[in-house]
């Protein structure tokens, strides 16, 4: 096949006639300079040339313009054949005229021929330069007085579009030599790399990465936004985005300009700190221009906190002078008045997605990581669902967690397990609640727990409140019933050491949930207000993480409201009516741990939930207690009598175990297994800490154990 002769095959060819063309040009024109008796001294001037120099030159110019008009030709021709020419691409989306064609051309071959510049080197009126003065355009464009002077008023008022090829900053003098920006010579020779300026602050999307990420929800918000970004307004448009980090308000943008077919170019604005902002945005709107692309702003919030509104407006006004609309990405509304814009805003808030959507998204999620799937989630869907209602998740949490579980089994070569899932949740959180709360890992489970039956119950159906709430609340519509109220509000009550802390760990560790406990010597203040503030803070940081909220010796803080005698009694009160109103708030567990459940009025009782007592043990459920104290690994000695120990001491499950490691201790120190004799000791200790007295009969048959000790009295203490 021939290779046709009004066409580029390539750029390469296209640039090397560009170059022949320019040197040819140059070169006729310095000939002229040279050889013509019509050419006066010195600068080319309409008053030192004769009509005839005049008209010499006019031919050489004419030639010169057909030779570039038959290039720009050929490249229209290769164009529609899909050759891509870059230059030819940059004059086509900035709409250039024939004389900016001509100064960008000459600029190139400079920077590309040596020979070029060599030749402009010659040239009077380019004093020695390499680059072409704006002197030397002129003179190589055209001959016309009157037509130069049009070429300099085409120039100031195609600014923009010169400040496009030549940069901005750059004066418009006739010895100001024309050098093309970095970038736009970058993009000429490679127009696949990314502009080294805006490393680590914009980054180019062009919609191949979500082949395989579809968008699962939301699809009728994508489409409008699509519409929207897809018509070509006659006035600018701003779109404003607001959601919390992770929302998939990036995601969604990215979707709309995939299916509109355009590049997506998004900047974090916050980067520009420390940078020349004015550089940076003008770089980025040219990158906008060159891609075509849709400029989309993250973190804008950062540009108005503060009150630094004008800011933020300045970047807008910067960024519609040059573009015909922007998408701005915060995490807040805009708090000012929408007539502050110098264009029309459409704000638009990305929710949260509800449990529905939240399911969606996990089944979207573990099919692009099937590693991550728990094997109990193929065999019950409801497991999934489980999960989806615990975590009020974010599109990207959601992502990164299935992502963060597949990497993690992959690592270790197991199987993922359901625990796995929710730790790569729990890692997606970020929050402040260890400030004010104490974070307690759950070490104990249901056969740990030893409680009356009814009360262990009572524990498996609060937990079965969060496990099903998306079956009872969404599923079977019980959440259109209850405007507030769907979290859990839990009070344990019972003397000390009866295993309140160790219920909220069972609890926290079945329902894979992290446990804080508050720290109310953080919490409560003399000053007014301040410990409502205090438990606004940790409510607000616990919704975050959906974490289980434990208040210990919760009726120092929320005891019996008394009666108004003064203001003290009067905010008081209002402490406790706050907690009852962000405790009803929360759709996760609030648990509130007393000793003195009298300290609690009937009006407080009644808004909780679950009250759940924790007796002391009886003899039966202390022999149990006594008989799982010990890990396996610890040597017992055989003539250790639990039943006898729980038969005869009424202790709490917390003084059993104190009791019991104390004298695990002793029996390392001597070197045997832990024995009967140690025990007693530990046992009669632990008395001693609450004033108890022993009888010499309390012991029974192991009397005999004590008599080494100092004190072999009839009473013991």
């Amino acid at each position: 096949m021939e290779r046709e002769t009004d066409q580029y095959m390539n750029a390469d060819e296209y640039v090397q006639e560009l170059l022949i063309n320019v040197r040819s040009l140059a070169g006729e024109y310095l000939n002229w300079k040279k050889q013509s008796v019509f050419a006066g001294e010195g600068r080319i001037r309409d008053t030192e040339v004769s009509r005839e120099g005049i008209l010499e030159l006019s031919q050489i110019l004419r030639r010169g313009k057909h030779s570039f008009e038959e290039m720009h030709r050929k490249a229209e021709q290769s164009v529609r054949r899909r050759t891509v020419i870059p230059l030819e691409y940059l004059f086509h989306i900035k709409k250039a005229g024939k004389y900016l064609k001509h100064c960008v051309s000459l600029a190139l071959a400079a920077e590309l021929d040596r020979n070029s510049g060599e030749l402009f080197q010659e040239i009077p009126e380019n004093y020695k330069k390499i680059y072409p003065t704006l002197e030397l355009g002129l003179c190589l464009y055209t001959a016309d007085s009157r037509a130069r002077i049009e070429c300099m008023r085409n120039m100031l008022e195609e600014k923009e579009t010169f400040d496009f090829f030549f940069g901005t900053g750059n004066s418009r003098e006739s010895r100001t030599e024309m050098r093309l920006d970095p970038r736009i010579l970058q993009f000429l020779l490679s127009p696949e790399t990314e502009p080294e300026k805006l490393e680590g602050f914009c980054r180019l999307y062009d919609g191949s990465d979500l082949e395989e990420q579809p968008m699962v929800i939301r699809e009728d918000q994508m489409e409008r936004t699509a519409a929207l970004l897809g018509t070509v307004p006659e006035e600018k448009k701003i779109l404003y985005l607001f959601g919390h980090p992770g929302s998939g308000r990036r995601f969604m943008i990215r979707h709309a300009c995939r299916k509109l077919g355009r590049f997506c170019l998004e900047a974090d604005i916050g980067k520009l700190d420390g940078n020349d902002p004015g550089k940076l945005l003008d770089e980025m709107i040219r990158e906008t221009q060159i891609r075509r692309a849709v400029l989309c702003i993250r973190n804008f919030q950062l540009l108005f906190q503060n009150g630094k509104m004008y800011q933020a407006l300045w970047v807008v006004e910067k960024v519609l002078m040059h573009l015909p609309q922007v998408i701005l990405l915060a995490d807040q509304t805009w708090p000012y008045s929408r007539e502050e814009f110098p264009a029309p805003v459409t704000e638009l808030e990305i929710s949260p997605p509800d449990i529905g959507e939240r399911i969606t998204l996990w089944e979207e999620a573990l099919r692009q990581h099937p590693e991550a799937m728990p094997e109990t989630f193929q065999t019950e869907h409801a497991r999934l669902e489980i999960l989806a209602g615990k975590f009020t998740s974010h599109p990207g949490q959601i992502m990164s967690a299935a992502a963060e579980t597949s990497r993690s089994v992959q690592w270790t070569g197991k199987r993922a397990e359901e625990e796995d899932l929710y730790r790569a949740c729990r890692h997606q959180v970020s929050h402040r609640l260890g400030e004010r709360a104490m974070q307690i890992e759950p070490a104990y489970g249901w056969d740990d727990l030893i409680l009356p039956p009814d009360r262990k119950q009572m524990l498996r159906n609060a937990c079965d409140q969060i496990e099903y709430s998306h079956q009872v609340y969404g599923k079977w519509g019980f959440a259109s019933k209850m405007v507030y109220g769907k979290g859990v509000s839990m009070l344990f009550y019972g003397p000390p050491g009866t295993g309140k802390t160790m219920g909220a760990q069972v609890l926290a560790r079945e329902l894979h949930l992290e446990l804080y406990k508050a720290d109310l010597s953080s919490v409560m203040s003399k000053y007014i207000g301040e410990t409502e503030k205090n438990l606004g803070e940790i409510f607000e940081e616990v919704k975050k993480s959906q974490s289980i909220l434990f208040f210990d010796e919760a009726d120092a803080l929320f005891g019996k409201r008394s009666e108004v005698k003064d203001a003290q009694d009067k905010y008081a009160n209002a402490e406790t009516a706050y907690l009852l109103q962000k405790m009803e708030e929360y759709e996760g567990i609030v648990i509130l741990a007393t000793n003195y459940i009298q300290n609690f009025d009937e009006a407080f009782k009644r808004r909780i939930r679950f009250m759940i007592e924790f007796p002391l043990p009886d003899a039966k459920r202390r022999l149990k207690i006594w008989s799982q104290v010990y890990p396996r690994q610890t040597p017992v000695s055989e003539d250790v009598d639990f039943e006898f120990l729980a038969g005869q001491f009424e202790l709490s499950g917390s003084s059993i175990k104190n009791i019991a490691v104390s004298a695990a201790f002793r029996a390392a120190a001597a070197g045997t297994e832990v024995e009967m004799e140690q025990i007693l000791n530990c046992l009669k200790e632990e008395m001693k800490k609450s004033g108890k007295n022993l009888q010499r009969e309390d012991f029974g048959p192991y009397y005999s154990l004590m008599n080494r000790e100092e004190d072999t009295s009839h009473a013991i203490i």
